[in-house]
């Protein structure tokens, strides 16, 4: 028998339900009970949310609003490769370039593998890094000629974008810090061969090119074995690459100033671009030339060097806007160098030439190999007996207009 709803005023009571065969009554209520609140999941393929502003427009592709009501694109592809998780992210400011970009990396992942695509971020000192760990039966010699290399800006580089030219150009910058062309050789035939060792374990490296480089490098005789060089530089060759590198307006290394700062204060590059203000003595006409070449003291071998007074006027004219006179990255004054020079087809002529000048016109002018050695800081006497002879007599340079243009302003504080 069922029972029928009694009514009451402002309240309803329900009757007791019917019981099924077993016994069990039916409970009807699941039908009109509201389903439980989904809760939101993450992305399905891992990306964090972590702006509350930001939204998933694709798999793989986060809108990230910006200031002033715009917009970027970050893409973000992620893959789990033997436990270890490995990331590929960029940012763009167009979803149609995110979107490129997410399709060419997602083939590059399809066609090479994870690794091998992680890889083209690596740089020459992660190749260096990793061979150092795992050769440790590597001599003493080889172990601090990959040491050096590492810690250079060369190693900065990034493995994929290797070339023939920035192979030459490093070796051009070693030479140009005076080391001799068989330690260069030294040091570049142990980088290339673990370049070589690397690219056999997944770092992405352009070796054939490093090794047309190699081949280039002893064919034209940059590796020669002579210790000396009799290359001088022409007043017209001179003329020629001052007057294209002030022409140059996008060059913002003075690099004319420098050149001819090279010739009159017999200094290496490298030593010019570590000079401070703070190490010069201008009453003196000398300053401290810091971590000068030593065959056997790599580091603090520092040597006050005498100035001429054509130097001294073009450190004057200088800006003194920072801790050091030349502001500059040696190796980017170096290949700006290269870049006049072969542009105006002049053969052979380096860097560090500048400085053989420069000794060389103080021995023309007359001057004795002990006042030279206080200008060019060479300690021992025996080094200058190759400048000593010398079959000119008198100042190459007397009455050289880019010796003033160089000075400026700097030859009216030396009044």
């Amino acid at each position: 028998m069922t029972e029928n709803i009694i009514q009451f005023p402002g309240k309803r009571v329900a009757a007791p339900l019917p019981t099924s065969q077993n016994g069990k009554a039916r409970d009807e209520s699941a039908a009109t009970t509201k389903p439980p609140r989904r809760v939101s999941k993450p992305p399905s393929d891992g990306r964090r949310t972590n702006n509350p502003k930001s939204r998933s427009v694709e798999p793989n592709i986060q809108e990230m609003p910006g200031e002033n009501g715009g917009c970027s694109y970050r893409v973000q592809i992620r893959k789990t490769v033997q436990g270890e998780s490995v990331s590929f992210t960029k940012t763009f400011t167009k979803l149609a370039m995110a979107k490129k970009w997410k399709t060419r990396k997602l083939a590059e992942i399809e066609v090479h593998g994870v690794q091998t695509v992680s890889r083209k971020g690596d740089t020459v000192a992660d190749a260096i890094t990793a061979r150092l760990a795992k050769h440790k039966h590597l001599g003493r010699s080889a172990r601090q000629q990959l040491d050096w290399l590492k810690k250079s800006d060369f190693g900065e580089r990034k493995l994929s974008e290797l070339s023939l030219e920035s192979l030459t150009d490093l070796a051009d910058d070693m030479l140009a810090e005076e080391r001799q062309p068989q330690t260069v050789a030294g040091y570049l035939t142990i980088l290339v061969n673990t370049l070589h060792w690397a690219s056999r374990r997944n770092f992405i490296i352009p070796v054939a090119a490093l090794k047309e480089a190699m081949e280039h490098m002893w064919e034209d005789e940059i590796f020669a074995r002579s210790e000396e060089r009799d290359r001088r530089p022409a007043i017209a060759e001179l003329d020629r690459i001052l007057g294209a590198a002030v022409e140059n307006k996008r060059q913002k290394i003075p690099l004319a100033k420098m050149i001819v700062f090279a010739i009159f204060s017999c200094r290496r590059l490298g030593e010019i671009c570590r000079l401070r203000w703070e190490d010069l003595r201008i009453e003196q006409k000398k300053i401290l030339v810091r971590d000068m070449k030593h065959p056997r003291k790599k580091k603090g071998n520092n040597v006050w060097c005498n100035l001429t007074d054509e130097a001294l006027a073009i450190i004057l004219s200088m800006p003194r806007e920072g801790e050091f006179i030349f502001p500059f990255n040696a190796a980017s004054v170096g290949t700006a160098w290269r870049r006049h020079r072969d542009r105006l087809k002049i053969k052979d002529l380096r860097y560090h030439d500048l400085r053989h000048e420069g000794i060389t016109r103080l021995f023309e002018m007359g001057m004795p190999a002990a006042f030279v050695a206080k200008h060019s800081g060479h300690k021992n006497g025996g080094c200058l007996y190759r400048y000593e002879h010398v079959e000119e007599e008198g100042d190459k340079f007397a009455g050289w207009p880019w010796t003033k243009w160089a000075a400026g302003e700097g030859v009216s504080n030396l009044v």
